[in-house]
């Protein structure tokens, strides 16, 4: 499962810290609620319920989406070595 590293700061308003790095990034609300809902251990089929529940989105959509941002969160460093999902 991917897990976002645990020295990563985010703000409730989408600021992104990694204090390794001192680099920062901003979220928009939807990348915001995923990495929300990663810290909180969900899965990928949880996070997408959540979305289908919420909002009007197709399961193919989101997924194409979901895995673009999570490739950017493992690029930028911001997640567990080893963590999959």
């Amino acid at each position: 499962m991917l897990k976002i590293k645990k020295n990563i700061a985010i703000s409730d308003s989408g600021f992104v810290f990694d204090p390794g790095t001192g680099d920062s990034y901003s979220l928009n609300p939807t990348g915001l609620e995923i990495v929300q809902m990663i810290k909180s251990g969900k899965s990928f089929e949880e996070i997408f319920q959540d979305f289908a529940t919420k909002y009007e989105v197709e399961e193919e959509a989101f997924e194409k989406y979901y895995y673009d941002f999570t490739t950017t969160l493992k690029q930028l460093r911001l997640t567990e070595p080893n963590g999959e999902d």
